[in-house]
């Protein structure tokens, strides 16, 4: 009885002296991806990816494989342009922050990583919508196909990550929900 209640003692104790040592998710920055900072980092540059890491996320399934950062020094703030990338996309994520005071705030996005098979799948998705074959010319050209996040759909359709294809030089666009497999929304230069 003696050596189980010691065994108790020395597991116990052993797992507080672990449990007092880790570091949680939110004390640590952790991510799949390599950080790159062009030129020189800041001083609190950890602060700044962990905040970077809960701000910038990849299309569903899709991981960055690297994470580049640019400063720029302008009216008493940090402006940070974020090109996030990935192996499995031809394009890359683009983010601009603010950070002051400690405080990360987005400025703007651009969102282009999406694998391939995604695209053509969005693309094939908005030409079934009623009145963009029409609007398009014989030879239109490929469309982009940009992620549109939550708080910017919802002004359009519903608060969810949505896709949006555009043949830029026909000035058609369709906004595309991939969940329900349909385009909710087409926008025309005419």
């Amino acid at each position: 009885m003696k050596n189980i209640t010691t065994l108790a003692v020395i597991a116990i104790s052993t797992a507080l002296i672990i449990g007092a040592g880790c570091i949680t998710d939110t004390e640590k920055n952790v991510h799949p991806y390599v950080v790159i900072w062009a030129g020189t980092q800041p001083a609190d540059h950890e602060m700044i990816e962990i905040e970077l890491s809960r701000q910038i996320v990849p299309y569903d399934g899709v991981v960055y494989d690297n994470v580049t950062v640019s400063v720029v020094e302008k009216e008493g703030a940090m402006h940070l342009h974020v090109s996030a990338t990935s192996s499995a996309c031809g394009y890359p994520d683009l983010y601009d922050f603010r950070y002051q005071n400690r405080e990360l705030v987005r400025t703007g996005y651009l969102l282009e990583a999406i694998p391939e098979s995604v695209r053509q799948d969005a693309i094939w998705i908005a030409m079934q919508y009623p009145g963009i074959a029409d609007a398009l010319s014989d030879g239109a050209g490929m469309p982009t196909v940009k992620r549109i996040l939550p708080e910017t759909s919802e002004k359009f359709y519903a608060p969810k990550t949505l896709l949006s294809v555009t043949w830029i030089d026909e000035t058609v666009s369709a906004l595309v929900d991939m969940d329900a497999r349909m385009a909710v929304e087409m926008w025309s230069g005419e």
